[in-house]
């Protein structure tokens, strides 16, 4: 007979934890991979509104589970989830460099970003029917064209080049740059590339 058992006392069984302490407990405790996975489980379980299996988890989970036993949990049953921030190291897309971080002549690149932000200026694609021949016919897309005689510069021809400050300070080397400011000047002085381009027809100029 044991020493409790004298005193009138029997030995206490090991004490059953429910399936909302074995969660809390994963949820307590540093996440290692296979405790993600063991805390997914019991959730997953408890949602369910089924019984929870030891054979169903990872082996860091299995023991909480078989300590807890079979638990059924209500469907309706209340639950509360902490939610946790999660951070991106995800960033804005690289300027376009060349070399030594140089400038880039792309006018593939160029048209392809200059169509990517018609929609922002609250126009259609069909504008590129448009904007595509008048800067062809200032300067072929060329970030680093130059005008020798009026010093115009960039892809939209910006005169004085300096203009283009407003929307970087690297209007000579990336055309992202240029394009975002020659759309904005042509939407607040013709309405729409299709505009500017009928101007540039009858005047040589936009």
């Amino acid at each position: 007979m044991s020493t409790n058992a004298k005193h009138g006392r029997r030995s206490a069984a090991p004490a059953r934890r429910s399936a909302a302490h074995v969660l809390a407990a994963h949820l307590s405790a540093p996440f290692t991979i296979r405790r993600r996975i063991a805390v997914v489980g019991v959730a997953a379980a408890i949602l369910a509104g089924g019984s929870l299996s030891a054979s169903a988890l990872p082996l860091e989970a299995a023991a909480d589970v078989s300590a807890a036993g079979p638990v059924s949990v209500s469907p309706d049953a209340p639950l509360t989830f902490v939610r946790s921030a999660v951070s991106s190291t995800a960033g804005a897309p690289a300027a376009p460099t060349g070399a030594n971080g140089g400038a880039v002549d792309d006018p593939a690149g160029a048209q392809a970003y200059a169509a990517g932000e018609l929609a922002s200026f609250g126009w259609g694609q069909d504008q590129m029917s448009c904007l595509v021949p008048l800067w062809n016919r200032e300067s072929d897309w060329r970030t680093t064209a130059e005008n020798p005689s009026s010093l115009a510069y960039g892809i939209v021809q910006s005169l004085p080049a300096e203009k283009m400050d407003s929307v970087g300070t690297d209007w000579k080397t990336n055309y992202q740059t240029q394009v975002k400011w020659g759309l904005k000047y042509i939407q607040d002085r013709y309405g729409s590339p299709c505009g500017a381009w009928q101007h540039e027809l009858s005047v040589d100029w936009y």
